[in-house]
């Protein structure tokens, strides 16, 4: 073996190529320092169109100032009018899809999903701004740095869109593409709002998805465009929202969960009960001046009109011109959906209550009735902010209400128990 190939041999012991689209990333180790380099499929190498959509997005990442978009020059092969591969800029990156097959654990650090998940909706906002679209957010296709894991991303999609090589582009990695991409349709906002989502999934998918967050994902994959955000702004203000109303609300029931474990602990251990007599609160009417004039909640609507129906109507009706906006409609919609909150809310509240306060639950323990009353404030949390959002009502206002029915529905489940629950302790009998 002579020199040569002695280098050349060392050179692709030393290379670890990564599959993505558009080609293989790899990196070299030589003299101490890394080179980084993507190698072009063939299909692409030699389309001179081709390279036309790549040095159109060289030009766009080369404007982009974000520290978290990398650049890169086209290398071009002697006699060819195509090009075979590009030079990354320096420094140890490696893909996101890399990182966890080699520290799955990385997803459970201090900020790591969070702040990739921040950094990356910023720079697609900022890319879309200067109508660009990624369009792939596949584990292959997004990179991290390797000594702070910072994000960053490459290639983008849509500079490629008149290519139309979908089935070369994106092999393999089409989960992570919206589906009118794949059909030929050009990229929008829209669709780089589905790819992202695709992506939260992922990095969620060791962990589970967080309640709060599944119907902003389930929106933002729907396979109709027009269904999901209008854009990645949009897409990012929900998540934040949610994750800020998901936060409050646990703060709030949290408390009353506690107060109510307290106060059965007090009952239970209260050598003698009387029997509760239970009156059933009354819900909060709706205000008489919001049903003259001819309107009927029950029937405005019909009556089998839910939270989402209310929630259409408010939007469609404040989307008219805002000087006939009739304050006192808006405020009969309201009405409506908090009725149909309280009515939802108390439905899924009682069953959920059911699964603690049964004599089951209540004779396991303290600690047995404490994590079942924790997993109950949880689901209850959830469903607060699902309905609530559901019926347009904001989020303290679901809150109070969700509060007053968790303590009434508490109340006269204790009660119908009567002398039956012991939360975890065995009352004594007189003779002892």
């Amino acid at each position: 073996m002579n020199y040569e190939e002695l280098v050349e041999t060392r050179d692709v012991r030393k290379s670890n190529k990564v599959k993505m689209p558009f080609g293989y990333f790899h990196k070299r180790q030589i003299d101490g320092k890394y080179s980084n380099f993507v190698e072009f499929l063939d299909e692409l190498s030699d389309n001179i169109l081709f390279a036309e959509c790549l040095k159109k997005d060289c030009d766009i990442a080369a404007q982009m100032a974000d520290k978290h978009q990398l650049h890169f020059t086209p290398n071009t092969e002697e006699g060819s009018n195509g090009i075979y591969a590009i030079a990354v800029e320096p420094g140890h990156y490696l893909t996101i899809g890399q990182l966890l097959n080699e520290v799955p654990s990385v997803v459970a650090q201090k900020d790591f999903m969070e702040t990739t998940i921040k950094d990356l909706l910023q720079l697609t906002i900022n890319l879309n701004e200067k109508g660009v679209q990624h369009v792939c957010f596949a584990p292959s296709n997004v990179f991290v740095r390797k000594n702070d894991n910072s994000v960053r991303l490459l290639l983008h999609g849509s500079p490629f869109h008149r290519l139309g090589a979908y089935d070369v582009l994106y092999e393999g990695v089409e989960a992570y593409v919206a589906p009118e991409v794949l059909r030929g349709e050009t990229p929008t906002d829209r669709s780089d709002v589905y790819g992202l989502a695709k992506f939260i999934e992922y990095l969620n998918d060791s962990s589970g998805m967080p309640f709060y967050l599944k119907s902003i994902i389930r929106k933002a994959t729907s396979e109709d465009p027009e269904a999901r955000y209008a854009t990645v702004a949009d897409f990012r203000k929900a998540l934040s929202q949610r994750k800020a109303a998901f936060k409050s609300t646990v703060t709030s029931l949290s408390a009353i969960a506690i107060a109510l474990i307290l106060v059965g602990l007090f009952f239970t251990l209260t050598p003698d009960t009387e029997a509760v007599e239970f009156v059933k609160p009354v819900e909060e009417p709706i205000s008489e001046e919001l049903l003259d004039e001819g309107f009927d909640p029950s029937t405005e609507l019909g009556a089998a009109a839910d939270s989402a129906t209310i929630a259409k109507a408010i939007k469609d009706y404040q989307m008219k011109d805002s000087d006939k906006i009739d304050e006192k409609k808006i405020r009969e919609f309201e009405a409506k959906g908090e009725a149909i909150f309280r009515k939802q809310f108390s439905k899924e509240a009682d069953r959920i209550l059911s699964g603690v306060y049964n004599s089951k639950s209540m004779s396991g323990g303290q600690k047995s009735f404490e994590e079942a009353s924790g997993r109950a404030m949880q689901e209850l949390v959830e469903k607060q902010i699902e309905l609530g959002e559901h019926s347009s009502l904001p989020s303290e206002k679901s809150q109070r209400i969700a509060s007053e029915i968790i303590e009434q529905i508490t109340e006269r489940k204790k009660a119908e128990m009567g002398d039956k629950p012991n939360y975890g302790y065995q009352k004594g009998t007189k003779e002892e």
